[in-house]
Parts: structure tokens; C-alpha cells; sequence
């Protein structure tokens, strides 16, 4: 009797350490990370306009993201997707991405962008994404969009629904301490865009380097018209967390500013823009994440 005491007792502390075990390891696989950023904007020109651009929340875990925003009012889903690797080097994706076109996805967000202002619009479209990443070269496509039409409260189609791709290449080289990149970006609509980027440190002064150009841009008479934008930051390091900015585009308008990143999760931006034919503007934004 006393034997088959023991072997229970010994049995059921054994159950018990499997069952708390594997919580553990589900618990430890379930791992789900928040984070989030507000923005605020103050821009002083013919009158002063209060805004706030960005306020979001990003849920990820497991080869899974979810990224939320705020506007007027309403819970926005911005991505929604879900990868499986393939091998270390081959991973889809699918559900509600970014199309791989340039380098504008993520300055939507202030946490990712250095100035106020964001250089062009950004894309994202439920479809199937395919990423390759060997030896430097990276190689991104994109298949997807709607077949229905979007129609407005009166039954009127506002936008035809069409499914289309999207693909850039690129290559990275990291050579005496500067890591730059060059990409060739191409689409269903007959978009080429060459995008390079550049980072590093020259005379202890760390840079940031972004430029863009659109070989398929056309005015609205169906010419060709040369399209970019060029935007840099110089952190110098004696100045303690400020950068200084720059910036310049085809609507030859100037950008210029200074920053200053008050902590690891705020920074405050003051970005001066001049434009030939809407004048001269300041705008301040503040940013917080975490």
C-alpha cells in the first residue's frame, strides 16, 4: 500500500512538472510586443494649423504583425500580415503589406522619420509577398489588390479594382565603415524608380543619406518630367542627441531643420521649408514612442 502511495504521489508530481512545463514553452512561443507612438505638428505660415499625423499601435509576434492608427476618430488596419521562412534566406508573406517600391514605406511614421514632412506616399495592398535575401542582394515581389470596385454612399464607383505587382531589387555593400545600398524598383503601372541610401561616420560626424528618383514620371501632359527627392541628417557628436537636416526635391523646394532627441522614446523636430510658389513655411512637430 505504502508502494502504491509513493508511485502515485511520484506520478502525479511528475504530470504536474510536464503540464507546468509546456505553459512555460507556450508561454514563452505566445510572446506578443506593443509598441506605439503620438505625434504632434505646429506649422506657422499664412495661418497657424495644429495636427496630429500619426498616432498608432504595432502588435507583433511570431512571424505575425499587426499595426494600427488613429484617424479622424476611427481605428485604421494598417498592416495585417504573417510570414513563414522558408529557408534563412526565402520568406513569404501574406496579407495586408507594404508593396516593395522605394524607400518612403515607414516615414509615414515619426519614429522613423527624421523630418516633419514625408517625401512621397506609401502603399500597402493584401496580396502574397516573396523575399529573397543572399551574398547582399536583396529581391522583394509583390502580388495582389481587389477585383470590386469601390463605391462611394450612392453606388458610384470611385475606384475600379484591379490586381497588380510590385518588385524591387537591391544590393548592399559595407565598405570602411559606411553601409550603402541601390535599388531598382518596378511595377505593373510602368513605374522605374532608383532609390540609394547611404549611412556612416566621416570626421566623427554620423550621416544619413536618402535619394530617390522616378525615371517614368510624367507631367499632366503625358511628358516626361524628372521626379525625386534627396534628404539627409548629420548627428554631430558633440552635440549631445541634436542632428541637423537637409533635404531638396524635383518642386524645388528646400528643406532644412535641426532636431533633438530628447530621450530614447521622444524627439522634437523643427523643419523650415522654402518654395517658390507657396513661400516659406516652419513647422515644429513633436514625437513620442514606445
Amino acid at each position: 500500500m505504502k508502494n502504491s502511495m509513493r508511485n502515485l504521489m511520484i506520478t502525479t508530481m511528475l504530470l504536474c512538472g510536464i503540464t507546468f512545463g509546456q505553459e512555460a514553452v507556450a508561454s514563452e512561443e505566445s510572446v506578443t510586443t506593443i509598441s506605439g507612438e503620438f505625434s504632434t505638428d505646429i506649422t506657422f505660415g499664412d495661418a497657424v494649423t495644429f495636427e496630429s499625423p500619426y498616432s498608432g499601435l504595432t502588435l507583433s509576434g511570431d512571424g505575425w504583425v499587426l499595426s494600427t492608427n488613429l484617424s479622424d476618430g476611427m481605428v485604421n488596419i494598417e498592416e495585417a500580415k504573417y510570414s513563414w521562412s522558408i529557408t534563412d534566406d526565402v520568406a513569404l508573406t501574406f496579407g495586408s503589406q507594404a508593396e516593395p517600391y522605394g524607400l518612403a514605406w515607414g516615414l509615414h511614421r515619426p519614429s522613423n522619420n527624421s523630418f516633419v514632412s514625408s517625401p512621397r506616399e506609401h502603399t500597402v495592398t493584401n496580396g502574397l509577398g516573396v523575399s529573397v535575401n543572399k551574398y547582399g542582394v536583396g529581391a522583394n515581389f509583390f502580388y495582389g489588390g481587389s477585383t470590386e470596385d469601390v463605391l462611394d454612399d450612392e453606388g458610384v464607383v470611385t475606384e475600379e479594382g484591379s490586381q497588380h505587382w510590385a518588385t524591387r531589387v537591391s544590393y548592399g555593400l559595407s565598405l570602411f565603415g559606411v553601409d550603402s545600398e541601390i535599388g531598382l524598383s518596378l511595377n505593373s503601372n510602368e513605374a522605374q524608380l532608383i532609390d540609394v541610401s547611404s549611412g556612416g561616420s566621416v570626421l566623427g560626424f554620423p550621416y544619413d543619406v536618402s535619394f530617390e528618383y522616378d525615371l517614368a514620371a510624367e507631367n499632366d501632359e503625358g511628358e516626361k518630367e524628372a521626379s525625386y527627392w534627396l534628404r539627409s541628417s548629420v548627428s554631430p557628436e558633440f552635440a549631445k542627441g541634436a542632428y541637423l537636416l537637409f533635404g531638396y526635391n524635383s518642386d524645388e523646394e528646400v528643406l532644412y531643420g535641426v532636431g533633438y532627441k530628447c530621450s530614447d522614446n521622444m524627439k522634437v523636430i523643427t523643419e523650415f521649408s522654402s518654395d517658390d510658389e507657396e513661400g516659406s513655411s516652419i513647422s515644429f512637430r513633436a514625437s513620442y514612442s514606445f
